[in-house]
This record gives structure tokens, C-alpha cells and sequence, in this order.
């Protein structure tokens, strides 16, 4: 893919969202031909041209992320964030760890997709609903699995304590983690939980916390980033999945949220 065609998709990114300058572009999935740093350089690139504000990284590990920041560096550019799956799920991951000593040491936000994995963490979930999970099948969880039902216990007993849903008590950790939750909202109870998390009328003590940080499992997927179905290259854009036959290119993902600098 050659600059101009770079260039130009980001020009259309931008024309989608009805926008001059995408505030943050996130460099979606590390695992192609070529190097991370030769993404990074044409996302600096957008930048300059004012393209894009600021630049994220995606499923980035420890050391993916390391390398990211220094290519950055290179063109006078700092890597803002990193999306990744941060939740209870994968909390205690030596490799999620990692990434986060790193991201912690850059300055690095951290905007974790989902919270809730994906309802593996909500009331509700049975042995049939959690066959079509996908975050099940990710992070290799299987119907009575010892860890995801003390995990689960523990968000139950928290959230009848203090009276929220179990969505909302993961929500809220997250949030105490430093993190930026990205929350999937296709009920209104799910905008319901997530404004309801992000609520200053309640919180999680300290106590309640030490007991979430020690039940979380271990299941990250920052081993194998990148995984998808062969042929095809998916991304969320403007709300919507797309699918689309594999070009050998990352996904520049649009984003419009972020703090202002």
C-alpha cells in the first residue's frame, strides 16, 4: 500500500465521519508482512498532513507497543493509547501485566473492550448462551470452569452488596484500573449499566477491589494478537462491523471520542 493510498484512506475515514481531523486513529492489529514501525510512521505521517490528531495502537503487547512508542518517537510523535481486552477475564495475564508496566511507563491509555466479556461476567449466562460467546472461545473458558465461577461468585456477592448489576460492578473496576472502558451497547440496558458504572453516587471500596484483582483469571489473548478468520479483515467503524476480503494491511480504525489535550 503506497502513501497516497494511505493518505487517502484516512481522507475517506474522515469524509465517513464528517470530520476535517480524526481526533484519535488506532493502528488495528499488529500481525502483517510488514513491521509495526512502518504503520506508525505513515499514521505520523497523517498527522502531519492533519489528518489525524492523535495515534492509538490496538492488541499491541509489551514489547509491540515498545517498539511502537520508539518508532513514534522517531518522527516527534507520542503513541497515546492502546485497545486491548481488559476485564477480569485477563487481568492477571503476566502479559497484559507487561503491557501495562510499559503503557504506564509512556504515558499510555489504556481503552479496554470488553468489560463484561462479552456476558460472561453478567447474570443470565447459561451453558447453551455461553456456546455463542465468542470471548469464550477466545480465551478458551468452558461451561464449569472452576476460576470463571469464583469470578463470577465474587462479582455477585459485590454487586448485591451494593445493589448494581454484576455489569455495572465490572464496569466500575475497570474504570478504577485507569482504564478506559469501551462498552458494547445493544440494549438500552446496556447504555443503562455503563452510565450507571461511571456514576459518582456509588463506588467500589478498597476491600472490594483486592477481592476482584485476586479472582481474576489469567486468559489474555495478548499471545496470539491479531487472530482472525482466514480471508478476512475486520474492524468497527462509525458503529457498524465490516468485513471485507484480507489486503495485507492493518485495519486504521476511526475514532472520534478522547480527551482533549
Amino acid at each position: 500500500m503506497g502513501s497516497g493510498t494511505r493518505e487517502e484512506a484516512v481522507k475517506g475515514m474522515n469524509k465517513r465521519l464528517n470530520v476535517e481531523t480524526q481526533d484519535l486513529l488506532f493502528i488495528h492489529s499488529p500481525v502483517h508482512p510488514l513491521p509495526l514501525e512502518h504503520w506508525v510512521r505513515a499514521a505520523c505521517k497523517a498527522v502531519d498532513l492533519g489528518l489525524v490528531k492523535r495515534i492509538g495502537l490496538s492488541n499491541c503487547n509489551a514489547n509491540q507497543v515498545a517498539r511502537a512508542v520508539a518508532a513514534a518517537k522517531a518522527q516527534g510523535k507520542r503513541i497515546c493509547a492502546n485497545q486491548v481486552l481488559f476485564s477480569l477475564l485477563d487481568y492477571n495475564s503476566p502479559a497484559l501485566q507487561d503491557m501495562l508496566k510499559v503503557c504506564a511507563a509512556e504515558d499510555i491509555k489504556i481503552v479496554g473492550f470488553s468489560p463484561i466479556g462479552q456476558g460472561l461476567l453478567t447474570e443470565g449466562l447459561t451453558e447453551e448462551g455461553m456456546k455463542g460467546i465468542r470471548m469464550a472461545m477466545m480465551t478458551g473458558l468452558r461451561w464449569g470452569d472452576g476460576g470463571l465461577n469464583t469470578l463470577r461468585s465474587e462479582i455477585e456477592m459485590i454487586a448485591k452488596r451494593c445493589k448494581r448489576s454484576m455489569a455495572q460492578v465490572c464496569i466500575k473496576w475497570s474504570i478504577h484500573k485507569g482504564a478506559i472502558p469501551l462498552v458494547g451497547v445493544r440494549r438500552t440496558k446496556h447504555a443503562e449499566d455503563a452510565v450507571a458504572a461511571a456514576s459518582n453516587e456509588w463506588d467500589l471500596s478498597a476491600e472490594e477491589i483486592q477481592r476482584l484483582d485476586v479472582a481474576a483469571l489469567d486468559r489474555s489473548t495478548l499471545e496470539k494478537p491479531g487472530e482472525a478468520r482466514p480471508g478476512c479483515s475486520c474492524s468497527r467503524t462509525e458503529g457498524r462491523a465490516t468485513h471485507g476480503p484480507a489486503n495485507n494491511a492493518p485495519v486504521l480504525q476511526e475514532a472520534l471520542l478522547w480527551p482533549a489535550a
